[in-house]
């Protein structure tokens, strides 16, 4: 800030100071103006909508075979894919809340929105017409309850524990195509790609119907997805596998769990 040097005569002592003349006086006082700093004005942030958030750093997975069987294996495992699997969530939540504000508001799109919606229709397997939101498009772009991915991922790798799990980070135990094995470079692929599968997949159709269903009535249990997954693995006991992790490992779960959406 510039700095303004008035004439010495005002500042002497207050014993020698003279009454000053209306002019100085007026002078003065818009010198002081001058040097004020601007007041800024706050505006209303235009809100950004997060997209495409992404995890600080790409996490694998310990050996947890080194941890004995049981309560600290557990612990060790869901301390590490718990904070993945809700930062995944959010990242679905965040987009989904956008698509609904857009779908709701009565000013024409932006040519950045037009976009994204265009690339979230290609991201999600949909054809879209332009400038609507897809009703097939907010079924397929919600979270899944953290408890279902859990047990999930838990039954899939024996807490951490299978080769699939260590060597390719692949938690849910899911093939390609062709019928191979994927491999992932980190938890949070595997993670996105798992969650991808179930809100794309026309094996899971069912299952996010019944996800938007629950999700009007306010609450989506996991129990009720689980009873859906008729055709993730071919066990014929997996669905009630599944529930009984969940029934002996839910507390736990939720413990690592914070406050994001989920």
């Amino acid at each position: 800030m510039m700095r303004y040097l008035f004439p010495w005569c005002f500042l002497s002592s207050p014993s020698r100071r003279r009454p000053l003349p209306s002019a100085l006086l007026v002078l003065s006082l818009v010198l002081a103006l001058v040097a004020m700093p601007p007041v800024a004005v706050s505006q209303p942030a235009e809100p950004r909508p997060t997209l495409n958030t992404e995890p600080a750093a790409a996490v694998t997975l310990p050996d947890l075979r080194q941890l004995p069987a049981g309560p600290r294996r557990k612990d060790a495992f869901l301390q590490v894919l718990v904070p993945i699997v809700e930062a995944e969530n959010s990242r679905l939540a965040a987009r989904r809340e956008w698509l609904m504000a857009l779908a709701e508001r009565d000013t024409p799109w932006t040519r950045a929105e037009r976009e994204r919606v265009t690339a979230l229709c290609k991201e999600y397997a949909l054809d879209c017409e332009p400038g609507k939101i897809n009703a097939l498009l907010l079924k397929r772009v919600a979270p899944v309850p953290l408890e279902m991915v859990a047990v999930q991922a838990v039954e899939e790798s024996g807490w951490g524990t299978s080769r699939l799990a260590r060597q390719n980070n692949n938690l849910f135990g899911m093939r390609t195509s062709g019928g191979r094995y994927q491999s992932f470079d980190s938890l949070q692929d595997a993670v996105r790609a798992y969650l991808k599968n179930l809100n794309t997949h026309r094996a899971y159709a069912e299952l996010r119907a019944r996800r938007a269903q629950l999700s009007a009535q306010g609450e989506v249990p996991p129990e009720a997805l689980i009873a859906m997954l008729n055709d993730y693995a071919t066990r014929a006991d997996y669905q009630h596998v599944l529930l009984s992790l969940l029934r002996t490992n839910a507390e736990r779960i939720r413990r690592y769990a914070g406050d994001t959406p989920a």
